[in-house]
């Protein structure tokens, strides 16, 4: 059962995610002190530190010196971040070299994995060995299981995943001596500090004021960071997911759908309500995606809740339309479609909050004259499912925060209402001006890289217009 010793380091698009570092559990409210005395003993150049009470540390040895000034996230950690709860053991396939095991429990890594194996047979006496250790251990084999992307993984980094250098200071002296040393040096050097400080002072009054250009192109920047779009592609899978669904299921109705996107996963909700004496959990059960997680509220209710990849895009990364642009090119095409829709309310475009930078004094900065920021309309539109596929085209710059799909009882479908009605609420992004300053693609309108499942008889895409 040999896995692969040395850790990899697997250049993304927008960081380094590094796999196989060593996990050590740590608990207790001084855990980060503990865990940093024990990434010294282990002779680690970096670490990853847990920011609770109850979390595990990761460490490693780099030996290449040129990428300890590199970003580095930790791939393992990535994945606690998506699977805060519960216990789930991934296990990924890694082109070139071979397959990537990790388990993660209430979001802390475990100890012994993040580890490589050359084969599946390795990794799956592991596996044998954990579902020992942890009887509801959920094992993520295939997308269908809920097992991420490494797109997935690398939009999850963030400064809790991020590596940081282990640093050094061997003490030479007890502290009680430091102390004395420290307090010596002090009472002999502060005065000749202020008088060279206050000799400096009027030469610091003269510095040069930070450029407004650049501090502006800053905070507009980190405006957006946080900020994510669906696309068309996030947009198609989210119909995907309900196109998938059953309307009936041994004997169950489907009533509605919920999605919420949450990070970079769409969280959905499925209630099913008994149609018939001869329905039963049993029969229910035994159709029922093995996906799902499934919880009856009542003798007559059932709701399924599953996970999706959202195919989200930092909004940084995109070159947006401005306002002028989107006034007359994409509200004229929504124009057109209305006929098909029961309700499209688009509202007027709000500036998203930024934190206006300022001057050495405190003073806020003149926004340039060519500084565009970023702006968002306010989108709700509802009508047919068979309708989404008219909105799809135009959805590149849409970001959703909740869809909902219903299933009404209407016996004559018209143009703008169905049985399968479907209402996404959301927001379009944009500039106030062109932005031209913007090293991004125009990229979210593209469907490449997805492909769509296989839509089953008897699924919601089979339900007439």
């Amino acid at each position: 059962m040999a896995h692969i010793a040395e850790p990899l380091l697997l250049p993304r698009s927008s960081c380094t995610l590094v796999f196989g570092l060593h996990w050590f559990p740590l608990v207790g409210s001084r855990s980060g002190k503990a865990g940093r005395r024990l990434a010294r003993q282990h002779r680690s150049t970096h670490s990853v530190l847990p920011e609770g009470e109850l979390g595990a540390i990761g460490v490693v040895a780099l030996k290449n010196r040129a990428l300890r000034k590199t970003s580095l996230y930790s791939a393992a950690q990535n994945v606690g971040q998506l699977f805060t709860s519960g216990t789930i053991a991934a296990l990924l396939e890694v082109e070139r070299v071979g397959y990537w095991l990790v388990a993660v429990h209430e979001g802390a890594v475990v100890a012994r994995t993040d580890q490589l194996y050359r084969n599946k047979e390795d990794a799956a006496e592991v596996i044998d060995s954990l579902r020992q250790a942890y009887p509801q251990l959920r094992v993520l084999l295939t997308p269908e299981d809920g097992l991420p992307t490494l797109e997935a993984i690398e939009a999850a980094s963030s400064s809790r995943s991020l590596l940081q250098p282990v640093r050094r200071w061997p003490a030479i002296m007890p502290w009680p001596v430091q102390g004395f040393v420290l307090a010596l040096i002090l009472v002999l050097l502060v005065p000749r500090v202020w008088q060279v400080f206050d000799y400096a002072q009027p030469a610091a009054a003269g510095q040069a004021q930070p450029e407004p250009e650049q501090a502006w192109r800053a905070a507009v920047a980190r405006s957006g960071s946080q900020r994510r779009v669906h696309g068309v592609q996030g947009t198609t899978a989210l119909l995907d997911a309900f196109h998938a669904l059953p309307v009936g299921l041994g004997g169950w109705l489907l009533r509605r759908a919920d999605c919420r996107a949450e990070g970079q996963r769409w969280h959905c909700q499925a209630r099913y309500e008994r149609s018939g004496p001869q329905a039963s959990n049993r029969s229910f059960l035994a159709l029922a995606p093995p996906s799902w997680t499934i919880a009856f509220s009542s003798l007559d209710h059932v709701a399924a809740h599953w996970q999706a990849e959202a195919y989200g895009l930092p909004l940084t990364r995109l070159k947006l339309p401005a306002t002028a642009e989107q006034d007359k090119d994409l509200l004229s095409a929504l124009q057109g479609i209305m006929p098909g829709f029961a309700q499209m309310r688009i509202g007027r475009p709000g500036a998203i909050p930024l934190s206006v930078p300022t001057d050495h004094q405190g003073q806020a900065l003149e926004r340039p004259a060519g500084q565009a920021v970023y702006v968002s309309r306010p989108v709700h539109v509802s009508g047919p499912l068979r309708s989404a596929s008219l909105f799809l085209p135009h959805a590149a710059f849409a970001a959703w925060e909740k869809a909902t799909l219903t299933l009404s009882q209407a016996e004559r479908p018209g143009l703008k209402d169905s049985r399968l009605n479907l209402s996404l609420q959301g927001v379009f992004y944009e500039t106030d001006q062109i932005m031209d300053d913007v090293s991004a693609v125009r990229c979210a309108g593209s469907g490449a890289g997805h492909c769509a499942g296989q839509r089953g008889s008897g699924s919601a895409a089979d339900v007439g217009a």
